[in-house]
């Protein structure tokens, strides 16, 4: 019979901002079996006292992200079960790109169980990046966004190589939200029943 290991089992859930991570995550909220945990919300609860809106978490200095980035990972470190955690391999941040998940701290989470990467193409990304009013987003083209994406692999490919887990991609199409629904909860129920052991 198959049981649980002990503390937790972190499932990594990245993509461009606009591919539709948020959307797909919420989706499983009701089930109530997962925690959902969102980085970018959990560093914000800890640097709104100073004043800072969420879209300019990126734009502190580097050691006061990498603070909070630190804090943020030892939360969730200290929940048990299985944890789905909304966040992004890279962000933007005017003309460069920093790492939302340096691959040294991972570990602080706890243990990485798998990654579901979400995608878009580029021009679906634009446009829902666009009819996002809620965020300012960067200006971004199809050339940047482009590269965004290609880095964002790169750095799927060495988490899943580094820690030896499983990397999902979901190609979130457009007008396929409830297919694109149905495999993120597959991609979920799998990751979780492989990190049983015997």
């Amino acid at each position: 019979m198959a049981s649980k290991k002990a503390g937790n089992s972190v499932i990594l859930v990245l993509g461009s901002p606009g591919a539709g991570k948020t959307t797909l995550i919420e989706g499983v909220k009701a089930g109530g079996a997962l925690k959902i945990v969102n980085i970018g919300t959990l560093m914000l609860e800890e640097a709104e006292a100073a004043g800072v809106t969420r879209d300019r978490l990126r734009y502190l200095p580097t050691s006061r992200i990498r603070a909070l980035r630190e804090k943020t990972f030892r939360h969730i470190g200290a929940m048990k079960g299985a944890i789905v955690v909304d966040t992004h391999a890279t962000v933007e941040k005017g003309n460069k790109f920093i790492f939302g998940l340096p691959i040294d701290e991972l570990p602080l989470m706890g243990r990485i169980s798998g990654i579901i990467y979400v995608d878009a193409s580029t021009d679906e990304l634009m446009k829902r990046r666009v009819a996002d009013t809620r965020r300012k987003r960067e200006s971004d083209d199809e050339e940047v966004l482009n590269l965004q994406r290609h880095l964002n692999l790169s750095v799927v490919a060495m988490y899943g190589s580094t820690y030896d887990i499983p990397v999902y991609i979901l190609h979130n199409k457009e007008g396929k939200l409830k297919e694109a629904k149905a495999d993120f909860e597959k991609f979920v129920d799998d990751i979780i029943k492989n990190d049983a052991i015997e």
